[in-house]
Parts: structure tokens; C-alpha cells; sequence
């Protein structure tokens, strides 16, 4: 299913560069770098339990939850293993998703759907934030050092998790 931009309550660009300020990714960002990437973002408005991004794709944008949740599901046989469909995560108002493939250009490891009451996302373009980087290097040292910061948070706490599991 295609996604197409949600015509209702169409923010302007001041108002998703507004709310990007407020997504950790973005923090320290300057007001010409939210403007830049609100003007490279849409928004994507999803029913219950429709697919935004599939396991395996190669679509490459960044996704910002607004609105609702988005799930993250991961298929075990897409990566030739056994074992039942589980949910990875919830992600919710100001978390992000697709962060991996703006690191390494890569496909998409999990399945991201639309949780039970929908999701609103604001998606930005990898290749404008990619652009921008190389462009201004200040605003790509910027952002890849709030990623790598989430990441590492994402990596202690999975290693937090698993150290409980085995006590």
C-alpha cells in the first residue's frame, strides 16, 4: 500500500521545524537546520495496523513519531531463521525509527506498523539529511552525535535487559 501525505491538519513547515526541536535527535540543533529539515519532511497519517515500512525494504526515510504509536516487529525467516513474529518495541510521541539506515544505508531490519489507535509520523528524507551533512559538517557532527548517543542508550539498555534475564 502506498503511502500518501495526510491532507488533514497539514502543519506548516514552522510547526514540524517546532516540533522536531523537541525530538532528542535534533537537540542543539540551529533554527536554519530544523527549518531545512522540516522543509524535506512530510507527514504520514496511518490506520490501525498498516504497514509504514516493511521488514527487508529498501526505503531509507526517518521516520518521527507525533501522534500514537508505532510498533516495531521483527520476522524471524526473512533472516533465514525459525520462530514466531515478535514485537521488538513501541515507539512513541518524539522517538524516532529508520535511524539505522540513515547510519549505513542498509534495509530495513524490522517491519514498523501503525499501533492499534494509528500513528502520525513525520518522515524525513535520508537523502536531505544526508546532503546536509556533507554540506555542513557542523550540523552532521551535530546529529550523528545525538544517534550514536542513542544508540549507545539503546545498547546498555538491551544489555541491561538481558544481564536481568539471566539473573
Amino acid at each position: 500500500m502506498a503511502l500518501q501525505p495526510d491532507s488533514s491538519e497539514q502543519p506548516t513547515p514552522a510547526e514540524i521545524a517546532q516540533r522536531l526541536a523537541d525530538v532528542p535527535l535534533f537537540e542543539q540543533m540551529r533554527p536554519d537546520d530544523l527549518a531545512f529539515l522540516a522543509d524535506h519532511a512530510t507527514i504520514q497519517q496511518l490506520e490501525p495496523a498498516v504497514v509504514l515500512s516493511a521488514q527487508q525494504s529498501s526505503e531509507n526515510d526517518l521516520y518521527v513519531v507525533v501522534r500514537g504509536h508505532l510498533e516495531v516487529w521483527l520476522d524471524p525467516s526473512s533472516l533465514g531463521a525459525e520462530g514466531p513474529e515478535r514485537k521488538l518495541a513501541t515507539l512513541f510521541a518524539d522517538e524516532i525509527a529508520g535511524e539505522l539506515a540513515l547510519v549505513d544505508g542498509g534495509v530495513r531490519s524490522a517491519r514498523l506498523q501503525a499501533g492499534d489507535a494509528g500513528v502520525r509520523v513525520i518522515c524525513i528524507s535520508q537523502a536531505a539529511i544526508l546532503n546536509r551533512c556533507e554540506q555542513d559538517p557542523i550540523f552532521g557532527y551535530r546529529l550523528m552525535r545525538n544517534l550514536a548517543a542513542m544508540l549507545a542508550l539503546r545498547a546498555r539498555l538491551t544489555a541491561l535487559s538481558a544481564q536481568t534475564n539471566i539473573a
